[in-house]
């Protein structure tokens, strides 16, 4: 019975986990495309980006990865010029 509960724990935590380390890889993606990007020729698309930055930020440290993952997507989509 112990090994079966252990079981049913790990394969419903592991899927969380998983979601949980895509966060901050996105992340940091966003935040170096605008890095490379220029500053004065996309304001308006980096100052958009930094916002949907910020919301995915906080969707993943509330714990809401799926949010989180839409918004930094929603970015790095955005920065893509």
């Amino acid at each position: 019975m112990k090994k079966i509960l252990s079981l049913t724990f790990i394969v419903l935590l592991l899927p969380s986990m998983a979601f949980a380390g895509a966060c901050p890889m996105l992340t940091s993606q966003v935040e170096d495309k605008i890095a490379t990007l220029d500053q004065a020729k996309y304001a308006t698309l980096i100052t958009a980006a930094l916002m949907l930055h910020e919301e995915g930020v906080k969707a993943h440290s509330s714990g809401d990865h799926g949010m989180s993952e839409i918004y930094l997507n929603g970015a790095l989509r955005l920065l893509d010029v």
